[in-house]
């Protein structure tokens, strides 16, 4: 029952109306919970009075959730280290005085470093137990130092619930000395829904774009180097011969843009690839609507950055469409190979191509691929079902 659960704070770095899957993510597993048993600590930002006055649970916004350091600093200049303990002691403050107004029984720990080191320190003090969600690079990129590897472990081991984004993500966890037990997987769902693509908008956006009579392939994303787009243009000259009328749309922004236009232009693709920076929910679903196939071979770095789940499989398939995603991290759990799409080597230029070509000259095989997607994503994949499965360790 509802009214079994403790009240709960969530603090986190990550929150609409700020852009990303992470913060989707929490936004809808707050609008799935009865809305008197959470609480929203978040960062300051545009547009962010506006959102907030649409919710049913309180939003508190802090501006030093973005100034406050993300480590304890360690060997800084004595003026520096001041000014970091006085906003971490600032924001501590700010989370007693919401636990008090509020009657928070519990936290959770949108980031586990720095977050989490907050939820521990007020564990030891208070006993308030907290949960912690890991998505995936938050708990393998502190691993390559040992002071925070140290510190990620204690956070995670004191928490009283892990909840992990993937099986993959749960088992990176697992590796750090966290039981099973403790442990849940909470996917991420679509929220980019087909009946949010209006006609008129999908013909202004064929014009603009000039996509009539194109076969389109489709990544969305920020534009960083682990989620393939580098490959992806490079395979284009040969997926070109396959497929003449082939037309790349990259939606999204990032630093790798300038590199990525740079490739772009040095292959002589500029009237084969498209950037169309950041685009509202709206036109991502006309997007999904009008694209042919969705590819996004993302692949781990060498500093441990990788795709977790890869919420933007689910959401394509959802459009019927089929899906092209590198063989990393928990991208094999959002595709399930040669069902719901083609899963390849994300370092194998020549898989890639031919993954894009076969789905590009066998229209039945990618239908049927996006069909099936279709009927996995509307059965396995809704938010009130995930985060049901939350509202039984918040209790």
């Amino acid at each position: 029952m509802s009214s079994d659960i403790k009240k709960t704070l969530l603090i986190t770095l990550d929150f609409p109306p700020n852009f990303g899957g992470v913060a989707a993510y929490y936004y809808h597993f707050c609008r799935n919970l009865p809305p008197d048993k959470i609480v929203v600590l978040a960062p300051e930002q545009i547009g962010a009075k506006n959102f907030d006055r649409l919710n049913r649970f309180p939003v508190i916004r802090k501006k030093i959730l973005k100034q406050f350091p993300q480590t304890w600093p360690k060997g800084m200049a004595g003026v520096l280290k001041l000014a970091a303990t006085i906003k971490w002691l600032s924001l501590i403050k700010s989370i007693n005085q919401i636990i008090k107004s509020h009657q928070v029984e519990q936290i959770i720990a949108g980031q586990v470093l720095p977050i989490g080191t907050l939820a521990l320190l007020n564990f030891r003090r208070r006993k308030m137990p907290y949960l912690i969600f890991a998505h995936g690079l938050d708990i393998l990129l502190p691993q390559k130092y040992l002071r925070k590897k140290t510190l990620l472990k204690k956070i995670l081991n004191q928490a009283k619930t892990v909840v992990a984004n993937s099986h993959f993500t749960k088992d990176e966890v697992i590796k750090l000395g966290v039981s099973s037990e403790k442990i849940i997987v909470v996917n991420p769902c679509p929220a980019i829904m087909p009946e949010m693509a209006a006609e008129p908008l999908m013909n202004q956006l064929r014009k603009e774009l000039d996509l009539n009579n194109k076969k389109i392939l489709l990544t969305v994303g920020r534009l960083v180097e682990r989620k393939g787009h580098d490959f992806v243009i490079k395979s284009l000259p040969k997926i070109i011969k396959a497929a003449p009328n082939v037309f790349y749309l990259i939606v999204g922004d990032g630093p790798e843009r300038q590199r990525l236009q740079t490739l772009v232009n040095e292959l002589s693709l500029a009237d084969y690839v498209k950037f169309v920076g950041r685009a509202s929910e709206n036109d991502l679903a006309c997007f999904y609507s009008l694209c042919d196939i969705f590819i996004m071979p993302a692949r781990e770095l060498a500093n441990g950055d990788v795709e977790g789940f890869g919420i933007v499989y689910l959401e394509a398939n959802l459009f019927g469409k089929p899906v092209i995603g590198g063989r990393s991290g928990g991208v094999g759990e959002a595709i399930i190979g040669g069902k719901t799409g083609l899963l390849v080597n994300p370092l194998n230029q020549v898989e890639i191509t031919k993954a894009a070509i076969h789905l590009l000259t066998d229209d039945a095989y990618a239908q049927r691929l996006g069909l099936q997607g279709l009927e996995r994503v509307s059965n396995e994949f809704d938010w009130p079902s995930q985060v049901e499965k939350i509202k039984e360790v918040l209790k």
